[in-house]
């Protein structure tokens, strides 16, 4: 199981690793449309849609690695006020809760992209479907994210050993 573990956060890093570069390029791509509209006077139509909807994956996919950081917010006052043992099973009950609505996310994610299979965006004319199967891809990397924080959840962790909650680096 170590291995999937292993696994899972490597692939988190090559996520990672692309979120960072959509998310520059988007930077890049919206000063250049700035300089088109306001020095150029001639703004570019098309890259208000590519910006938007690289957010929507950078949010979707974004989450999914802040999940396995512990890094999204939460209310955890009350696992604080409780002893360890039940604040253990408390998050693990948690973790099955979020699994259980991203299995619904994937479901219903994957409904609305078969009713939207025919329709294609206005200004980059690309398949609306490439845009909304962001859901199910975010909520499949969060399940996977899900599985490694309930298997650390399970286990004791030893005094250094490296888990989810440590920064990509």
């Amino acid at each position: 199981m170590k291995r999937i573990v292993s696994a899972i956060d490597q692939l988190n890093s090559w996520v990672f690793h692309l979120i960072a570069v959509i998310f520059g390029l988007v930077a890049l791509l919206t000063i250049y449309q700035v300089f088109a509209r306001y020095v150029l006077s001639s703004p570019l139509i098309w890259s208000e849609a590519i910006v938007r909807y690289s957010m929507i994956w950078i949010v979707l996919l974004g989450t999914a690695i802040a999940l396995r950081k512990g890094l999204l917010i939460s209310v955890e006052a009350v696992l604080y006020l409780v002893p360890k043992k039940i604040k253990r099973v408390m998050e693990m009950v948690i973790v099955v809760i979020n699994i259980i609505f991203l299995v619904l996310l994937i479901k219903f994610g994957f409904d609305i992209m078969g009713n939207l299979a025919n329709q294609t965006t206005g200004s980059l004319d690309i398949p609306v479907t490439w845009i909304y199967a962001a859901i199910p891809a975010g909520s499949i990397l969060a399940i996977l994210n899900c599985i490694a924080v309930f298997y650390e959840l399970l286990t004791k962790k030893e005094a250094g050993e490296q888990d989810g909650t440590t920064f990509i680096h």
